[in-house]
């Protein structure tokens, strides 16, 4: 097979083939974990060194009530910098908060990041989720459901900032009248809108409106498909060709070249289980943990659904030995 094929059975028991082509990976950081510019930048040094195709940076204001002396730099400004500090890797927000900000300022910031980066900006875009931080900033946490409905009239609303002259939008929640976005982005038609989130409501939103969309964090296999055929059904329902858009994965990585290493740094995680970092992630789904081998088995797994794009996301502190190995070890297996 060629290195990029993919050997499975299939429904009926019998091995079949499976070509998996332009496999892109990415790199996710979570700014509330307390990173420094500085150490994002390092990051995003060693993404381009390893050829990885894209970095992206979570929307959130504070990790919990209790990180008040953990570093978190704001998403936007650290895309910023990202653009000007980078020459060839895209990157994003994974994902924007559509709250935070007014759908035709988020429009306007985001066609100014893509002049600055000459094309590169991905984005990401969901409905936002985090109530705790809601609060603080003194930001309506509607139900899902309406944030939902926001999300939509939010990228309907940046898509004609981007594309028309004078932008008019009469929404349930959100509307504009004539409003300008000049320059327009460097990206035609627009800026690639890739949608978080696999909820009944947000993959309507997404099969209407999105070119790709992003289920993380380590969506279990079958799960992932039937979050992806939740998805298909909803194209079909509006005319959309499901296959025009990209299906991204972000997974959490626990990664090293031998079990004795993974077992170990496995420890070292449970011996810091009380620190509000790891008392954070014990909130989400558990990680795809092992030696490449291993890894490469589990990512097979979701390249099988079709995915063409892996967010991965490793341990804080741990960034770079991990997107080394991985680069060197995981993807010619894949």
């Amino acid at each position: 097979m060629a290195i990029n094929d993919f050997k499975c059975k299939n429904k009926y028991g019998f091995n079949q083939v499976i070509r998996m082509t332009n496999i892109d990976f990415g790199v996710q950081i979570e700014p509330q974990y307390g990173f420094t510019y500085e150490e994002i930048r390092k990051i995003a040094d060693a993404c381009e060194s390893l050829n990885f195709e894209s970095i992206w940076v979570s929307d959130h204001l504070f990790m919990t009530t209790d990180s008040v002396d953990i570093p978190c730099l704001e998403c936007w400004t650290t895309l910023t910098s990202l653009a000007r500090d980078t020459t060839k890797l895209r990157f994003g927000p994974m994902v924007s908060s559509q709250s935070y900000r007014n759908p035709a300022l988020i429009a306007n910031i985001a066609a100014t990041i893509d002049h600055v980066s000459n094309g590169r900006l991905y984005f990401g875009i969901g409905a936002g989720w985090k109530e705790v931080e809601y609060r603080a900033y003194g930001y309506p946490y509607p139900r899902p459901v309406v944030r939902i409905r926001q999300l939509n009239d939010t990228v309907q609303i940046v898509k004609k900032m981007w594309t028309e002259d004078k932008a008019t939008y009469k929404g349930r929640y959100y509307s504009i009248e004539d409003a300008l976005c000049f320059p327009k982005p460097v990206q035609k038609p627009h800026i690639p809108i890739w949608v978080g989130g696999s909820g009944n409501l947000t993959l309507r939103v997404t099969a209407t409106h999105a070119d790709a969309c992003n289920f993380a964090w380590t969506l279990p296999p079958d799960l992932f498909k039937q979050k992806l055929d939740v998805l298909r059904n909803h194209c079909a329902k509006v005319g959309r060709d499901y296959k025009s858009i990209r299906k991204s994965a972000g997974i959490m990585i626990t990664i090293a070249p031998t079990k004795r290493e993974v077992d170990r740094k496995l420890a070292d995680q449970a011996k810091r289980r009380h620190t509000p970092y790891m008392r954070y992630l014990s909130r989400q789904r558990p990680n795809l943990v092992g030696t490449p081998d291993e890894v490469a088995e589990g990512i097979r797994k979701y390249l099988a659904l079709g995915v063409d794009h892996v967010i991965l996301r490793f341990h804080y502190g741990d960034e770079i030995a991990s997107m080394t190995l991985f680069m060197d070890e995981v993807k010619n297996r894949l």
